[in-house]
């Protein structure tokens, strides 16, 4: 007897009807929000390869970057003398400088913000109404060591400009522009005396077309900096869409997509070389959009560090303490400020920068010639502080300052009293969390004992904020830095760091626009 058995086949399973709707719309899918997105990626991208171009390749150089430290000229008339002389009741701050070999006094009398005033430390007299702009045009000229260009235009900056953006950081500044080849405009600070950056006409539409097409400041122009934030996020969250839809469909899927939908169908060697290119630059494409849009993210919070100043009015009274009675070595003497302390004003004694061997400086080069390339650290000089009531040194008065400046500005912004300071550091160089991008050097880092970790960076020289730092800028700064500018390789050297993200940047660019030829071929 044969005796026979049936095997039940058990049939496959049925997608859902979710499922079978993403399946059968995620092709279109991809090519909706890839077209919806194209031309911002292109516009990204290029300008995205014009930064390494304006930041490193075609930058600039110029003769100096800094100012030599020299012992200061010892003033005859004492600043008390001068006041009275001039009719002035008080000052905000002040400096002693050179004006023609002379010793002269640099005063900062009305606003912040204001020009200074400038007075000979010999007979007190008030020197040229327009001395800021003298100074400034021959700060201009020893940086360029250009003696006999023509000045073009001299103009004070009160506010960033399109040419001058908010990413410069200092203000106020004067703009000098000279007629010369090369470095042609240059911006300069008065008080205190320092570069602020420097421009050819090259580098400067570089960084206009930047601005324009990566940062979007056009957006800002017309509308503010929400709607600019908001449109930016928009498009780069659909970019981080298609990206994800196209590993989707050319990686996991790429078997049910890979055969045309009609016999008529003949790009399949294009859509081939956007799988590929696709494939080859997925993760870059997410890094730079992720990156990007959390930096943009931040920005919905505006950078206001410029508002916070400590330059308070100090009457003539206060002042009962001549400069020439106290114990300076006047040979070893850079400068003098004027600065106010819990209710307290203070000479603030700047020494000449130790000049001796140490690691950090150890192998650099002595000339001050530029190299293209913004200066990453600073000799910091040993800054005393003296009582202007009765000639008392205070002590730890850099600390104590900068504790001050930085509480005062933490209860301004945040409107509580601050927390305890858990660290006090003077910072030379930018490194980390306190990079290039904030400018001001040497400050002091004033680290708070808090649950985000704030810390605060001021300028004693200034007055000024200089970053404030938390934890979410931290990880939004290491995300930035390794993610969109692909620091990671920076010990490869900039330049390879350089060719590797503009070559990320064009593959990202080609996948675009291999996508737009598929688009414009497939209806």
């Amino acid at each position: 007897m044969e005796i026979t058995t049936s095997r039940t086949q058990t049939p496959p399973a049925q997608a859902g009807p979710v499922r079978r709707l993403v399946l059968r719309n995620m092709y279109r899918w991809h090519r909706l929000l890839g077209i919806l997105t194209v031309l911002p990626v292109i516009v990204w991208t290029l300008s995205g390869l014009s930064h390494p171009l304006m930041s490193n390749w075609l930058r600039p150089q110029i003769a100096n970057e800094s100012i030599p430290s020299l012992p200061a000229l010892r003033p005859v008339i004492s600043l008390q003398q001068l006041l009275q002389q001039n009719q002035l009741a008080g000052l905000r701050n002040m400096r002693l400088m050179r004006w023609q070999g002379q010793p002269a006094y640099q005063l900062l009398v009305d606003a912040p913000t204001a020009a200074p005033r400038y007075f000979s430390a010999v007979s007190g007299a008030a020197l040229p109404g327009d001395a800021d702009r003298q100074y400034a045009e021959q700060l201009a000229r020893y940086f360029t060591q250009d003696s006999t260009a023509r000045v073009v235009r001299a103009e004070r900056l009160t506010h960033f400009t399109q040419d001058y953006p908010f990413v410069n950081r200092l203000l106020p500044v004067w703009k000098i522009t000279l007629d010369r080849p090369g470095v042609s405009t240059v911006y300069v600070e008065t008080m205190p005396a320092r570069l602020a950056t420097f421009n050819n006409p090259t580098r400067a539409t570089f960084l206009r077309v930047f601005s324009l097409l990566h940062t979007w400041s056009w957006l800002e122009l017309i509308a503010n900096n929400t709607v600019r934030v908001v449109v930016m996020l928009v498009l780069l969250s659909i970019i981080i869409a298609s990206a994800l839809s196209g590993l989707v469909i050319y990686g996991l899927l790429w078997k049910r997509f890979r055969h045309p939908r009609n016999p008529a169908d003949t790009v399949g060697w294009l859509r081939r070389y956007h799988r590929g290119v696709g494939l080859a630059v997925a993760l870059v494409t997410l890094t730079f959009a992720f990156s990007g849009a959390w930096h943009v993210f931040m920005k919905l919070d505006p950078d206001e560090r410029l508002r916070f100043q400590h330059a308070p009015y100090i009457p003539l009274a206060q002042l009962r303490t001549d400069l020439n009675q106290l114990p300076l070595d006047w040979q070893q003497l850079q400068n003098v400020g004027l600065v106010e302390l819990n209710g307290q004003a203070y000479y603030q004694v700047f020494a000449l920068p130790a000049q001796g061997p140490s690691a950090k400086w150890r192998g650099k080069p002595a000339s001050r010639a530029s190299t293209g390339q913004p200066v990453e650290a600073v000799r910091p000089p040993e800054v005393s502080y003296y009582s202007t009531s009765n000639g008392l040194l205070l002590p730890n008065g850099t600390k104590q300052y900068a504790s001050f400046l930085a509480n005062t500005f933490l209860i301004e912004a945040d409107g509580q009293p601050a927390q305890t300071i858990e660290k006090t550091e003077l910072v030379d160089h930018f490194e980390g969390e306190y990079g290039f991008i904030n400018k001001r050097l040497p400050v002091v880092k004033v680290a708070y004992r808090t649950p985000h970790q704030t810390t605060l960076y001021v300028e004693p020289a200034t007055g000024r904020l200089a970053a404030r730092v938390e934890n979410a800028d931290r990880y939004e700064g290491l995300s930035f830095a390794f993610l969109h500018k692909y620091h990671a390789v920076g010990s490869l050297g900039k330049n390879i760091r350089d060719a590797i993200t503009m070559l990320s940047a064009a593959g990202v660019l080609a996948v675009s626009l291999l996508g737009l030829w598929l688009w414009v071929k497939v209806k």
